[in-house]
């Protein structure tokens, strides 16, 4: 119901009479209305009425009861009292209950319907109507709370996030209220309703055992207010962290070793863990230390004396020492073994073997028959031991020494061409026992691979490189042990014979070996034939690989200008007008390399500087004449190819014939030209054996030897002839030594000059010589 609704509260009263006849029970003063005020404490009485039996000897048969209309606990049950009176025997009190708090604005009338019945007597049944009026006060908070000492409230650490954990509870309720926490430097808080609630994400490990005192005001809407203290204290909670990681574990141990040996140890996960053996009860075979969990056996294990002891099943405890129902168990499963005194016995005992390095992987190379001593049926464990460079090369299927990657021989140089292992065979008794076989297995090479050719094949020489020159090398690679052990050699594209190159067989180097033309070849394809050496024994099964080396001929300015024709002879007259041109050189150069034109000069012949060069074009000045008399001008023009070395020049020769006029009449040059004279080009051919390299220093150092001898032989003759100085003086004839100074001259001669020539320009004949290009006129 609203504000001002009627709310009912029914209360039940029975009251029972005994008596010879039935009479009514009288309930004095009901029905009747009472008003109480909003700010009513409890216990409060609300109202108070009498109770009447007829027959005065009779006595109620149990305490009132009451039922409320709505239901609350805000009223007590009925106090029934004796009263000596002649009319009523019992009083009845209504009075307020400790969880009263009367709210007029919630609820405003409350409605008890009493029914009272005596032994004997018709029950009496009435209505009490109880009136709640508000009562304009400030908030009265309840007295322990707004005490010093202020309320005390214990929460565990574990508490959900939010959860409320204290109400504050006023003497009389009121709406509208305003509850907050002073100076709050906790993690909890307070909502609209005065609960205190728990941190938002809960009490961390650290607030534990710690107490939080807050200080609470309650104020209403005109600021009144009350205050009050709570003290919240968080206890730790222990959880149960005591855990063994597995529940069972099988140790073996062996016979023999002594009392109070280890024979293993257990570990729980927790705090404060202790160990005892509790299954079976009673035992005397084993111990454990409660704080380290170490089990040690109390006497001698011996099979032989206590067959008993060679299987024991042990259940283990471990426990919180302070809370000791924190606990878990563990099985131990113990087995005593004998003692293992013989280790495996193998054939061979050194295995030795010889492979070809191609061997397939998977070829077993040998077998072991091994067999242990103690047991018949005892199983062998076999494994490969050795460095990183063996031990991977075999492998072990079962007895079988097998061939695991294939064993390289040019990987393996390092190592002298052998695999070094060891062979473990380990039996499966206690303790285990191994026995070593050494392997030693040695690897023939194979030719598997070709030589290849090099990455770079392109190579650059410029067309005036000497004899020997290098033009570059050849640098073939070879994956066979002894790495790049190539020999080179030219199989084709190195020119007519004799070749324009050739190729050391050794180092790959290629040199220059005639002469090289840009002009007549540009690109000579060599074909050099790689093939190895030395990489299996059998001289048959070497590889070879043809390469493809281009070299490319650099243009050189080797070749000085030519012009067409060489000589010119002109006929003009002295009145011929100077502007016009004379003659325009023809001259060009083969040489690809000379990018600048040519320079023309006149170098002779231009006497008082009748004439000059516009480029190749030659012109005159004006020319006054005495008539009868015919002038003859014999020029020089050197044309050159370039500016800086090399460069190379040759001359052209103008003959101008300057006949004088008598008119003005200008005249025209009558030009002859003079046919051209064929050069006479000698070629002097060289031809020269190339040996290898060996046979060069064999020779050199046999020619030194020779030396040395006949040396030695001209020392004992001329000793001998200065000892007899007749003989010397008599064989000379007269004007010998003339003849043989001039034999050296001609000789001389002949060695300096090996080649004839005529000039082009002048038809004059000279010598040359090939080699330094010296030249004389004849």
């Amino acid at each position: 119901m609203g504000r001002r609704g009627h709310q009912s509260l029914l209360l039940l009263l029975a009251l029972c009479a005994t008596g010879a006849f039935v009479s009514a029970t009288v309930l004095s003063g009901l029905p009747t209305t009472v008003s109480v005020m909003e700010s009513a404490g409890p216990g409060t009485i609300i109202a108070e009425f009498n109770l009447t039996c007829q027959n005065e000897t009779t006595v109620p048969t149990s305490a009132p009861t009451l039922q409320s209309t709505p239901l609350t606990s805000f009223f007590n049950q009925p106090i029934i009292a004796h009263r000596a009176s002649p009319t009523a025997h019992y009083s009845v009190q209504i009075t307020l209950s400790p969880s009263a708090a009367l709210d007029a604005r919630q609820v405003n009338q409350y409605t008890l319907t009493l029914e009272a019945t005596c032994p004997g007597e018709t029950p009496a049944n009435s209505q009490l109507f109880i009136q709640v009026h508000t009562v304009d006060g400030p908030p009265q908070c309840m007295a322990r709370f707004a005490s010093q000492v202020g309320e005390l409230v214990q929460v565990p650490e574990d508490v959900a996030p939010l959860m409320p954990i204290y109400t504050v509870v006023l003497r009389r309720p009121a709406s509208g209220l305003r509850f907050t926490i002073e100076d709050n430097d906790t993690p909890l808080t307070i909502n609209r309703a005065g609960q205190v609630l728990a941190p938002g994400s809960g009490f961390i490990p650290a607030h534990a055992g710690q107490a939080f005192r807050l200080q609470i005001l309650v104020t209403d809407r005109i600021g009144r207010n009350c205050s009050g203290a709570v003290t919240v204290r968080v206890l730790p909670v222990h959880y149960p962290r005591i855990n063994f990681t597995v529940a069972w574990r099988s140790v073996a141990v062996l016979e023999k070793r002594g009392a109070m040996q280890l024979v293993t140890q257990v570990q729980a996960q927790g705090d404060n863990v202790r160990y005892e053996i509790i299954a079976p009860a009673a035992h005397g075979l084993y111990t454990i230390d409660a704080v380290t969990g170490e089990l040690r056996n109390t006497y001698e294990l011996d099979l032989q004396r206590s067959p008993e002891v060679a299987h024991t099943q042990l259940l283990v405890r471990a426990y919180d020492m302070l809370h000791p129902s924190d606990s878990d168990t563990m099985g131990l499963n113990i087995t005593v073994l004998p003692t293992n005194t013989l280790a495996p016995r193998c054939s061979p005992a050194v295995f030795l073997a010889q492979v070809p390095e191609d061997t397939p992987v998977g070829w077993t190379l040998a077998t072991l028959t091994c067999t242990d001593p103690d047991a018949r049926n005892s199983s062998l464990r076999y494994q490969v031991e050795g460095d990183q460079h063996s031990r991977y090369s075999f492998r072990m299927q079962g007895p079988q020494l097998q061939v695991n990657k294939t064993l390289d021989y040019d990987s393996a140089a390092s190592a002298h061409f052998q695999y070094v292992a060891t062979i473990l065979v380990t039996d499966s008794g206690q303790p285990p026992l191994s026995t070593r076989v050494p392997v030693l297995v040695t690897v023939t090479p194979k030719n598997e691979h070709p030589p290849a050719c090099p990455a770079s094949n392109v190579f650059s020489v410029p067309e005036d490189a000497a004899f020997g020159d290098t033009v570059g090398q050849v640098n073939g690679t070879d994956l066979d042990y002894p790495f790049d052990n190539i020999e080179y050699s030219i199989a084709g594209g190195a020119g007519a014979s004799p070749p324009a190159f050739y190729i050391g067989p050794r180092t790959g180097e290629i040199h220059v070996l005639g002469p090289l033309d840009y002009e007549s070849k540009q690109v000579y394809i060599l074909t050099v034939q790689l093939r190895d050496v030395d990489n299996e024994a059998d001289p048959r099964h070497q590889r070879s690989v043809l390469c493809t080396i281009t070299i490319r001929v650099q243009d050189t300015n080797d070749q000085p200008p030519r012009c067409t024709p060489p000589f010119q002879e002109f006929f003009i007259y002295s009145t011929r007008d100077p502007s016009q041109p004379l003659t325009q050189l023809q001259c060009s150069d083969e040489d690809e390399s000379t990018v600048l034109p040519l320079t023309y000069t006149l170098v002779g012949g231009n006497s008082n500087g009748r004439f000059r060069l516009a480029g190749s074009t030659l012109l005159h000045s004006a020319f006054s004449y005495p008539p009868d008399s015919i002038r003859t001008f014999e020029l020089l023009v050197e044309v050159m190819d370039s500016l800086s070395a090399p460069r190379h020049s040759t001359t052209a020769t103008l003959v101008v014939h300057v006949t004088p006029w008598a008119t003005t009449t200008p005249s025209t040059a009558t030009t002859r030209t003079t046919l051209r004279k064929e050069p006479l080009v000698v070629t002097h051919i060289e031809r020269f054996w190339a040996p290898s390299p060996w046979f060069v220093a064999v020779l050199t150092v046999s020619m030194a030897l020779l030396l040395l001898t006949l040396a030695w032989l001209a020392w004992k003759l001329l000793c001998r002839a200065l000892s007899d100085p007749h003989v010397a003086k008599n064989n000379a004839a007269p004007g010998e030594l003339d003849k043989e100074t001039d034999c050296a001259s001609v000789l001389s001669l002949q060695e300096q000059f090996d080649g004839r020539a005529q000039d082009p320009i002048t038809g004059q004949d000279y010598v040359f010589n090939s080699s330094t290009g010296a030249r004389r006129w004849v």
